[in-house]
């Protein structure tokens, strides 16, 4: 039953990344646009980025500009509402959350702490960087978790490249804390953005530039297959590109990182990718349980523990996989929630249940540069096995993974126009964002 007296039923959802905004989107065009339900997005950014794009965003190959995507205009065409803001806290006996206030630039108070009631609530605030508590990480390591880690991250690699350029210092030293699909992916695009810098006419040698990925177990990408591993780390070195497995580290410093063996790794910059986490405030949140990574627990139809209005999706949510583990932190499981849930909340709304969220995995892809890549792809038919895929067949299948996000976003009419414009675009712009 309703809980409060408006006269449509009210969706709220917090945290407009992958799974978030396209449940707002399917929910929009589903209920929204229909006057069947009040739905309402919620986010401290006014702007979508797919964040398995961020490690584009940081090396210049991706403009945030021309792909973000603006939640106000987006919720006009697809019947949902924006609320800018942060989520600060839960009153779960009144069905509302409270959102911090919101301040300029200069800090002129733009909108004062405010309250937002809902019928139902959909938590999918994402993750974040996961230090494990090791010393010099907040100091000195660079994330790769916002577009705005990625646009520092673009920056710091924009003014060093500039130094070695103009003779300032004889070369750069990268080192990339973690082996998983974002350390591995992010290595491949910096080793070719620097090539495509000598290109347009830097002054700044390939071989100045030394890239290290920091490995704490024996190959990187632990959780594919070790054939993928293998590929994956022959390709990187065939790139120069430094891999040291079974490598743990002992702290991170303003000169590089220090590994539990004694030994150094010399760093113009450090970019931490060794794990995630849930925000720290999930676990204040009026009673909700979550485990040990701040994940809030939620059940078989991703209901938080205890509550049966309030639901998780995404990176926060320790949803069971089936085998007694929490499902990965992948954009693949928060598009299935998102689909799921979006039914689920359909249903409801009837006063009828679905049935139980099941992941079906689809396999994995990793780039591995611009012309490359490496994955698996699980069997849509026949007997259940994984296919290795590789090389630029396994690059055009992780390009359409982001196409896939646009169509599940915008439909496939605009998806269409917007990959026609990029085509486009990149015959009249520089493949690099140089400033």
């Amino acid at each position: 039953m309703l809980s409060r007296s408006a006269a449509l039923p009210s969706i709220v959802i917090v945290g407009g990344g992958a799974g978030g905004l396209e449940l707002a989107t399917r929910l929009g065009r589903q209920l929204g646009l229909r006057h069947k339900a009040r739905i309402v997005l919620v986010d401290g950014a006014p702007t979508h980025i797919w964040k398995p794009l961020l490690h584009e965003v940081a090396t210049g190959a991706l403009n945030t500009g021309e792909d973000e995507v603006n939640y106000f205009a987006h919720g006009y065409r697809n019947g949902y509402e924006f609320e800018f803001g942060y989520m600060q806290t839960l009153d779960r006996a009144r069905r509302s959350i409270r959102l911090a206030a919101i301040h300029g630039c200069d800090g002129q108070l733009l909108s004062p702490a405010r309250e937002v009631g809902y019928d139902w609530l959909v938590l999918a605030v994402g993750a974040e960087a996961n230090d494990f508590g090791t010393p010099g990480v907040r100091e000195h390591a660079m994330q790769l978790n916002t577009p705005a880690d990625a646009e520092r991250l673009r920056h710091r690699l924009l003014e060093l490249a500039f130094r070695c350029s103009s003779g300032q210092q004889a070369g750069m030293d990268i080192a990339i804390v973690g082996g998983g699909a974002t350390g591995v992916e992010l290595a491949a695009e910096l080793n070719h953005t620097v090539r495509e810098m000598h290109q347009y006419g830097a002054r700044l040698q390939p071989a100045q530039v030394h890239i290290s990925v920091i490995e704490g177990s024996e190959r990187v990408l632990a959780a594919a297959p070790p054939s993928l591993s293998a590929y994956a780390q022959e390709q990187l070195a065939a790139r120069h590109v430094r891999v040291l497995t079974n490598s743990r580290v002992a702290a991170v410093t303003a000169s590089g990182v220090e590994l539990q063996d004694g030994s150094q790794v010399a760093a113009d910059i450090t970019v931490w990718a060794a794990g995630v986490k849930a925000p720290a405030w999930l676990a204040a949140l009026d009673g909700l349980g979550v485990n040990g990574i701040n994940q809030l627990q939620v059940d078989e139809h991703l209901r938080c523990v205890g509550d049966d209005n309030i639901y998780a999706l995404g990176d926060c949510a320790a949803c069971d996989g089936g085998n007694g583990r929490p499902l990965p932190a992948t954009a693949q499981v928060a598009h299935q929630q998102a689909q799921w849930l979006a039914g689920e909340l359909a249903q409801r709304l009837r006063e009828q249940q679905a049935a139980p969220f099941l992941f079906k995995p689809q396999g994995m892809m990793v780039s591995l540069g611009k012309h490359t890549a490496v994955g698996s792809l699980a069997a849509i038919v026949g007997p259940k096995r994984d296919y290795y895929v590789e090389g630029r067949g396994a690059k055009l299948i992780y390009a359409s993974l982001y196409r896939m996000h646009q169509a599940a976003v915008h439909g496939w009419l605009l998806a269409t126009l917007l990959f026609i414009g990029d085509k486009l675009r990149r015959v009249a712009k520089p493949s690099l964002k140089l400033h």
